[in-house]
């Protein structure tokens, strides 16, 4: 990794007489130099802070300091505070912020005679689009509903995929996902809703979501660095690249390699699905103004305009849904859930903050509403939660608890890590020797299997992963399969996959996933493993190394399947240990897959936690088959 530069900029943003500037020590050097170390510690890449405190007793009453660490991009640049990072889930406050402005739009009210409350039922704004698994869901659902995550739906964050018809079309099909409690029984994370709800001023206004929010609050806040647009963001020389783990599997106990993923994850066009639930691109410096809104009720730092009115910023910061009624530390309370904002205590001190995370990012916004005090974090690095929020509380108990002992997070979350290692490699070990499918496992290879929401996928052998027993040698691999297995996603992936175990690969494009891994387990039961790689888009917009695939020896899956059924001609061939600086991730996200075949309706069982289940009351299908899937692709006629 390139050597980690750091700055602090200290900026008060008012001046007491020309050239003359209070220099504030919000980041005192002790913490500065332990964030230094702190990202040492955790071989991270950047790390962007900004600290913001309400102070009457200077002119303009603000302070606003930033602190920039590490590297921004994968040219070694250095992160400052106009490095932009996507925020991921603390966009959920902007969509929040959006509902609560359309309800105040007296306009609205009043001359279209459409009235929008919090208690406004789901079905009542998106009429026939809205319709959900039962009748209960579908006509009970109200906005503070969505926003409080008390629908009932688990996560289903695999079911996410850029879609033609956009976030109408996404609305639509949400009746067709399982829920995993019943309507209000309990909190469940759920980003679907916030998308969903991004489309009201599409059918209230005639306007995208994406403009709505640049209109009533990057423009009056003056965020001129923050956007939704990817090709923007890209454009400006200033996006941060996200770093995460290429080939982690902690299964194996393999950390994998720490690089960065270019391009971002969204390509441009993909983002609008996306955006009311983690969309933002923004910066350290633009986030600051909107930090100093919120700890002034809603009103321009500066001016004392209103930009939210001060009851819908009170409203999104109150709980409706508790998260977690027992405190996970004796420092902090249980937590509560509003509308994009959680709530709870620090050693007697009342915060709001939330969280963020997309692939190669990590974001906590925290603020202290009686303290007058604010905290942005951002790091560019996927394994960087850890490191941020220690860097917080260190900051956090500068400001506030100076004369009571600092507590060292750190060492909290080390132990957290050390033992979430540690479990990863507990893993049910495979039967010996395991019972063979009631059907030829080759039969998956000649089905299409499909969900209305989840779309669908076409399993490919790995001819080398299968021995004689299973009977394969008769099985004719496609020319569409030939090429997969031979690209060098799939390539990455046979290198990190035990082939004495039966495999087959799926290519499956959404908003997290590329690739389905498939492995047999014992009789009809298999290993699902969701993976992603950049390899093929990295590909598509010029970005790999260039290298001539012919010129490379034939992999192994390659000599067998010609071995098997003849040459296959003009597939291409990837050397996987050339460097083409591509990503591969999600090695270690294994799930429960079960066939069901030799019955009228013939499918795959996706469970093991696939749906994305939270909350203490929420609970795993009763049934068996079909029954008991969290998610059920059937075999396409």
């Amino acid at each position: 990794m390139a050597a980690l530069s750091t700055t602090i900029t200290f900026i008060l943003l008012s001046v007491l007489s020309l050239g003359q500037q209070v220099l504030t020590k919000l980041i005192t050097p002790k913490t500065d130099l332990y964030i230094k170390c702190l990202l040492e510690r955790w071989n991270s890449t950047g790390l962007s802070i900004a600290v913001v405190r309400k102070d009457p007793s200077v002119p303009n009453g603000w302070y606003h300091e930033f602190g920039s660490y590490g590297i921004a991009n994968v040219k070694g640049e250095p992160v400052t505070p106009d490095t932009l990072f996507a925020i991921a889930s603390n966009s959920k406050l902007f969509l929040s912020f959006s509902v609560g402005l359309l309800i105040e739009n007296s306009t609205l009210r009043e001359e279209r005679g459409k009235e929008l409350k919090w208690t406004t039922k789901a079905k009542d704004v998106f009429g026939d689009l809205w319709e959900m698994w039962d009748e209960d869901m579908t006509r009970g659902v109200n906005l503070q509903d969505m926003l409080s995550h008390r629908t009932g739906l688990p996560r289903h964050d695999f079911s996410g995929v850029a879609r033609q018809g956009e976030v109408g079309e996404m609305i639509s099909l949400l009746r067709h996902l399982r829920p995993s409690a019943e309507f209000r029984q309990t909190f469940q994370y759920n980003n679907l809703m916030y998308e969903s709800l991004s489309y009201l001023p599409t059918v209230l206004l005639n306007q995208s979501f994406e403009s709505y929010i640049d209109r009533h609050i990057f423009k009056p806040l003056n965020m001129s660095s923050s956007t939704y647009s990817v090709a923007e963001a890209e454009k400006s020389g200033m996006f941060a690249n996200g770093f995460q783990d290429h080939m982690r599997d902690l299964t194996r106990g393999f950390n994998g390699t720490k690089r960065a993923s270019v391009p971002y994850f969204a390509r441009p066009g993909e983002e609008r699905i996306w955006a009311g639930a983690g969309g933002v691109l923004t910066s350290a410096r633009d986030l600051a103004m909107w930090v100093s809104m919120l700890l002034n009720d809603g009103k321009h730092p500066y001016t004392d305009q209103e930009v939210i009115p001060s009851n819908v910023v009170e409203h999104a910061a109150t709980g409706v849904t508790v998260t977690e009624g027992k405190a996970s530390y004796d420092e902090l309370s249980p937590k509560v859930y509003g509308a994009g904002q959680w709530r709870y205590s620090y050693r007697g001190r009342e915060m709001v903050e939330h969280g963020g995370n997309n692939p190669g990012y990590k974001t906590q916004v925290a603020r202290f509403p009686n303290d007058n005090l604010a905290i942005v974090a951002m790091s560019n690095d996927a394994q960087g939660g850890f490191l941020m929020e220690s860097a917080k509380w260190r900051i956090i108990d500068d400001v506030l608890f100076k004369d009571q002992e600092t507590i060292d997070w750190n060492d909290r979350y080390e132990e957290l890590w050390t033992n979430y290692t540690r479990d990863s490699q507990r893993l049910t070990p495979r039967p010996s020797p395991p019972k063979l499918p009631s059907s030829p496992i080759e039969l998956l290879a000649q089905r299409t299997f499909e969900h209305p929401t989840y779309g669908s996928f076409q399993p490919c052998l790995v001819p080398t992963s299968f021995s004689w027993n299973y009977n394969t040698s008769d099985h004719e691999q496609s020319a569409e399969c030939a090429i997969l297995l031979e690209s060098l996603a799939v390539r990455r992936i046979l290198e990190g996959t035990n082939l004495t175990i039966p495999t087959l690969i799926a290519p499956w494009k959404r908003t997290f996933a590329t690739h389905l891994r498939i492995q047999h387990f014992d009789a009809n039961l298999f290993n699902v493993t969701v993976l992603w790689s950049n390899a093929e888009v990295r590909r598509k917009e010029g970005l790999s190394t260039g290298l001539h695939p012919s010129s490379y020896p034939p992999s192994r899956v390659a000599i067998e399947s010609e071995r098997r059924q003849g040459a296959f001609g003009a597939a291409p061939r990837a050397n996987v240990h050339e460097d083409d600086g591509d990503m591969l991730l999600g090695m270690d996200e294994h799930f429960e897959l079960e066939w069901i075949v030799g019955s009228e309706e013939e499918g795959l069982v996706f469970k093991g936690g696939f749906w994305g289940m939270e909350g203490t009351d929420a609970q795993e299908p009763v049934g068996m088959g079909k029954d008991s899937a969290e998610v059920w692709f059937a075999r396409r006629k």
